[in-house]
Formats: C-alpha cells, sequence, structure tokens
C-alpha cells in the first residue's frame, strides 16, 4: 500500500467518476484504475462497484475511506515536518577507526558547528580496510588514515595532519613506564597484537616482526584497538601503536620506540572544492593537531 494508491481511492470516492479523479490528480484514466485495482487486491476486498453508467463505493470502500484519510494526512505531515527541518540542514560525515580518533573530534566539532549551526555530523566507526569502500561510494566524506596507506589502493586525496611516533604502550606499573625511550631490541617479554587491517600496516608489520621471537605463551591476540588498550591496562604486556595526539590522558604509557620511522597521520577526502563544510573542518584539524 502505498500512498499514490490512497490518493486515487479517495479521488474516486470523491468524485465517483474515474475520468474526473484522474483529471484533478493529473494523470491518466487507465493509471487510476491500475492503482485501485492493486490496492484492492492487497487489501483483499472491492472498493467500489463499477458498471458502464455509475461508480458507488461497497462497504468496504466506505469503511476505508477514514483509514486512507488518516494515512495519507500522517505521511502529508511527516514530509513537511521532515523537509522544514532538514531541507536547509548540511551534513558531514567523519570515518574513524579507533576511540583515539573519536577523541580528537568534540573540539573540532564543536567549533564546526558554531560556524555552520545546521549542520548534523555523523561519525562511522569502521577498520581501515572497509572504509576505504565507503569513502569511494562517497558515503562518507572524510576519513582519518595513514599514508601508508595510500599505496595499498586508499581512494581520494591524503591531507597530513602531523608525524605520529611509534611507541610501546604500557601500564603504569610495566617495567618500561618509565623510560624515556625504547629500542627494538629492547622490547621483551608478553606482547599484545592486533588482527589485521585494525591498525596501520606498518605498524602490524612491525608487531609481527617482533613477536617471531615470542613464545606463544607470552602473545595475546585481540581483534581491536580498544582490546590492546584494554589488555594493556590490565597489565598483561605492551603494544606497539601511533601516539595520537591527547593519548597520554588515557591513563597509560607511550614510550617512544627509537629506529622506527613515525607513521604520517591524517585526513581521505573526494576533494574540498564545492563543500565549504568539509574544507573548514579540515582547517579546525590543522589547528588542533598543531596546538596539541
Amino acid at each position: 500500500m502505498n500512498t499514490v494508491q490512497l490518493e486515487c481511492f479517495l479521488a474516486v470516492a470523491e468524485y465517483l467518476n474515474f475520468s474526473r479523479a484522474a483529471e484533478s490528480l493529473k494523470i491518466t484514466q487507465p493509471a487510476v484504475s491500475h492503482q485501485i485495482t492493486s490496492l484492492e487486491d492487497e487489501l483483499g476486498a472491492r472498493l467500489f462497484i463499477r458498471t458502464s453508467k455509475n461508480v458507488t463505493l461497497t462497504e468496504a470502500g466506505f469503511m476505508f475511506m477514514e483509514d486512507a484519510s488518516s494515512i495519507i494526512k500522517i505521511a502529508s505531515s511527516a514530509k513537511n515536518r521532515l523537509g522544514a527541518g532538514f531541507n536547509d540542514s548540511l551534513f558531514l560525515t567523519i570515518g574513524c577507526h579507533n576511540q583515539s580518533e573519536l577523541n580528537i573530534l568534540p573540539p573540532v566539532i564543536e567549533k564546526l558547528v558554531k560556524q555552520f549551526p545546521t549542520l548534523h555530523p555523523s561519525i562511522k566507526l569502521i577498520p581501515f580496510k572497509s572504509m576505504a569502500n565507503l569513502l569511494e561510494e562517497e558515503r562518507i566524506h572524510v576519513m582519518f588514515g595513514f599514508h601508508q596507506e595510500e599505496m595499498k589502493g586508499m581512494p581520494g586525496l591524503f591531507h597530513e595532519l602531523g608525524k605520529l611516533p611509534v611507541s610501546c604502550v604500557c601500564s603504569p606499573d610495566h617495567p618500561y613506564a618509565g623510560r624515556g625511550s625504547l629500542s627494538v631490541r629492547e622490547l621483551q617479554g608478553p606482547m599484545i597484537l592486533c588482527e589485521p587491517h585494525r591498525l596501520p600496516h606498518s605498524i602490524e608489520q612491525l608487531q609481527m616482526g617482533i613477536s617471531t621471537a615470542r613464545h606463544p605463551s607470552q602473545l595475546y591476540f585481540v581483534d581491536g584497538y580498544e582490546s590492546i588498550l584494554t589488555l594493556v591496562r590490565s597489565g598483561l604486556g605492551f603494544s606497539l601503536l601511533p601516539s595520537y595526539p591527547g593519548c597520554e590522558g588515557n591513563g597509560l604509557r607511550y614510550v617512544p620506540v627509537t629506529g622506527i620511522d613515525p607513521v604520517v597521520f591524517g585526513l581521505f577526502h573526494k576533494g574540498l572544492k564545492g563543500n565549504p563544510v568539509l574544507k573548514e573542518f579540515v582547517r579546525i584539524m590543522d589547528h588542533e593537531i598543531t596546538t596539541n
């Protein structure tokens, strides 16, 4: 059942004439007849008695008039309400991969909404590889990412926000917590690893390279970034992660690992031209990363 069927039914019920109903609706008479027939089939009841000379409502038709009118009014009211609320609205969908990226956004979105009061921001939290498909299909406007991923077929343009050092992440009472830096060779003991595509490719490769020298009993495998942090907080071991802006505030220790190139962190998008909201989002992100 749809509103076209109901509008045709109410028009025929008003005029008791298919030709005049079609004229009022500005469609053809066969189209009106088709809509009425399909509605009757769906309801399992005849709504009109048709003869060569006149059209009359059946008892079921009389009973259905109030329901049809109510449905049309509700649909019209919803359309008007949503249209009034969203016709002038602006939208920005941001792709994130983990909680550390989400933590960057609140002050950025706050400033953005002050400049664009009708903005309705949306955030999608999805693994690295899946997010690229959404950007390619333009189901998101912008996504966080790392420059290394561009070589893996990531779509769109890359805007660098900064270079993030790779750190040994551990709990405050871990033996490494008080160190100013660590070399790769110094990384010993239990280690927490993440399944592929949940971290930047370069860090995945680094983790796997270091873990090969570990006994299986010293390795903990988890399925996501947040799970890594949970086990690190539990004191089960350390992990290797990029040091996102502000990550030191999560209660863990981030000890830089020497001899490892930092990862280039930034934003992927399909272009800023014609999208003032996205352009301003990138500008504010630049400022937030620089000041933090």
